[in-house]
């Protein structure tokens, strides 16, 4: 017969800065981490046997009329969009970003776009937009590259 035994809770202690520390939450946390890493490392082994697209050629896939293979009614809109799709696809491969704001906050489309990581992404039409970027100086507001990429 197996008899069970009550567990002492285990009391916080003090980090030098005042904070309380709890050896066991940390380790749990960390333990949690490093799970959601595996994770996301299986995902990615995963991903990796299937074609990926850009967020650009997902939207065109949205705005495609299913029997007919054109783009439906707001395709007059959906070329800037498609446009703006490149600069995201761009900031999401950590190749560009917005510039940062200061005491005055700007509107996004009048923030200037700065070039972070000139290495080629693989796509053609992105690998052009982003030399395009490195080669304009001083750098162009959002709206411009918008405009720009038509």
């Amino acid at each position: 017969m197996t008899s069970l035994t009550r567990r002492k809770p285990q009391l916080p202690s003090t980090t030098s800065d005042g904070g309380i520390y709890n050896e066991s939450a940390s380790n749990s946390i960390s333990q949690l981490n490093q799970n959601d890493r595996d994770r996301d490392d299986e995902r990615d082994n995963d991903d990796d046997k299937e074609t990926r697209l850009t967020l650009m050629e997902e939207v065109l896939l949205l705005g495609l009329k299913d029997r007919e293979g054109y783009t439906s009614f707001w395709n007059d809109c959906i070329s800037s969009g498609l446009r703006g799709c490149i600069l995201t696809e761009l900031g999401f491969r950590g190749r560009v970003e917005l510039e940062k704001t200061g005491a005055r906050r700007k509107a996004l489309a009048n923030r200037k776009v700065m070039l972070l990581d000139d290495t080629a992404t693989g796509d053609v039409l992105l690998d052009e937009a982003l030399r395009h970027i490195k080669e304009t100086q001083p750098p162009e507001t959002v709206q411009s590259w918008i405009e720009y990429l038509s």
